[in-house]
């Protein structure tokens, strides 16, 4: 008997797995999903060259029953055609070709699989390719970045490297210009070979004169030229270092100076100062450097906010050796700065030059620091012509022994300080050297602040009586014994 809709729409989920028969060979099984929902799956059923098969039509409720019956009155029909032209099984057939769709369907799929990989090499081939291209060039980038010149891998040396130093690279710019630019500034840093470099000593050397020695000099230059080539080493310019097989031994022995001034020399010294035609603050900065020790550069170049008149402090931010230094003024150093504040105190040097900087006319920088130097050796030419528009008192700073520069005064202020009893580690400390020996160095941390206040103080009290005596306001003042 046929179903109706009526019935399959009165199911119930009590109902499942039941067998329903629609006539015509047309079956139904219900099913009951997990949420309740009653559906009915239809099969058909025949027979052909005596097998028994059976084939799905279709589930209600998604399709009608009358569509589901549609569908299998034309199963049958074509089940009966084939059976008439003693064919294949249509259902089978139609299965195969389905399997064989699925297969071809499989095969296109990896076909496009196949193709996209290969799309994907050819890619990768491509990037390697530009790749390659892009080595090439930076090669050849490379190559020519390392054709720089000398004077153009000085530039960059200086901007990267010198800028760290307490003159900016002034010092070894001007040592370059003088001695190295002129024999091979032109030159492409990766052609310079050792003999180009010993040239350039030999040339320091040979303007040596009687009293002059230009080893040192000659050593300095060799060190700066090895440091500039081990930037450009580093950086892969140059292949080589043109300066790795030269010895500074080799150059010659250094003639160290050791010129310390005796205290006779230095009770002259303060007799002839006011009377030597040196600009005050050139005296005040020969006294001031005696008293503290400090170099004649860092005297020149201080600036009136690093002195600290009520804790008697000096601050030295940035010295030679990269290193903060403070200095203890003494009674002495106190005197000579307060004669200095008078004449200079309003601006932000010690030392202001005379004349704006060049192209910044609202710019005043501390006074050049060769300046005291000169004007030193202008007055100690014997016997010499007076030089235009120059000192002509050429013999008025001329002392018992000889010349002498200001940076004897701080090798003599040094030598006093120990001979007044000061312990050698304080008189370097004192000094702001660097300690050699880097075990020492390391683990050796006493600052021997108390210790260096006492030899500054010791300095000062032994210049003040020095300085008495010279006046004539002491007489009975026993001189050490002479250096």
């Amino acid at each position: 008997m046929a179903l109706t809709v009526k019935e399959l729409e009165a199911l119930t989920p009590a109902d499942k797995g039941r067998i329903l028969t629609d006539g015509g060979s047309l079956k139904g099984q219900v099913y009951v999903s997990r949420e309740g929902v009653v559906t009915v799956h239809f099969r058909f059923a025949y027979k052909f060259d005596k097998s028994s098969k059976n084939i799905a039509v279709g589930t209600w409720p998604s399709l009608g029953l009358a569509q589901i019956r549609k569908s299998r009155d034309a199963l049958r029909a074509q089940i009966v055609e084939a059976r008439k032209n003693n064919a294949l099984d249509p259902i089978e057939q139609r299965r195969k070709n389905s399997e064989d769709a699925t297969e071809a369907q499989k095969i296109e799929d990896l076909r496009k699989v196949a193709e996209r990989e290969a799309e994907l090499l050819k890619i990768e081939a491509d990037r390697q390719e530009k790749l390659l291209v892009q080595q090439k060039l930076l090669q050849s980038l490379a190559a020519q970045q390392a054709r720089v010149s000398v004077r153009e891998m000085f530039d960059l040396w200086k901007r990267l490297n010198l800028v760290c130093r307490a003159d900016k690279g002034e010092e070894a710019e001007r040592s370059f210009k003088r001695d190295v630019f002129p024999l091979i500034g032109d030159m492409a840093a990766a052609d310079v070979t050792k003999a180009h470099v010993q040239e350039i000593v030999d040339t320091v050397k040979a303007r040596a004169t009687v009293t002059r020695n230009m080893v040192r000099t000659a050593k300095k230059t060799l060190a700066e030229l090895r440091q500039m080539f081990g930037f450009a080493l580093d950086r892969e310019y140059i292949d080589t270092d043109p300066t790795a097989r030269i010895k500074k031994a080799k150059i010659g022995k250094d003639v160290e100076r050791d010129r310390i001034l005796s205290e006779p020399e230095l009770i002259m010294l303060f007799q002839k100062l006011p009377q030597g035609g040196m600009a005050d603050t050139s005296q005040i900065a020969l006294l001031l450097q005696l008293a503290t020790i400090a170099r004649i550069g860092e005297v020149l170049s201080a600036r009136w906010e690093h002195i600290d008149f009520e804790r008697r402090l000096w601050v030295l931010p940035d010295t030679k050796n990269g290193k903060r230094h403070e200095i203890w003024l003494s009674d002495f150093a106190i005197r000579q700065l307060e004669k200095l504040k008078v004449i200079t105190g309003l601006t932000p040097w010690l030392f202001p030059a005379a004349r704006a900087k060049k192209g910044s006319p609202n710019v005043i920088d501390h006074v050049c620091e060769k300046t005291v130097t000169k004007q030193l050796s202008d007055r100690q030419r014997t016997g010499g012509v007076p030089m235009s528009g120059r000192s002509k008192n050429v013999d008025a700073m001329v002392l018992l022994e000889g010349k002498w520069t200001p940076h004897d005064l701080r090798r003599t202020g040094a030598t006093l300080m120990a001979e007044l009893g000061a312990l050698p580690d304080v008189v370097e400390k004192c000094l702001n050297h660097t300690e050699e020996n880097k075990i020492k160095r390391i683990y050796q941390r006493a600052q021997y602040e108390g210790l260096m206040r006492d030899a500054w103080r010791l300095l000062g009290d032994r210049l003040d009586l020095l300085a008495a005596r010279a006046s004539g306001a002491a007489k009975n003042v026993k001189t050490l014994k002479a250096a």
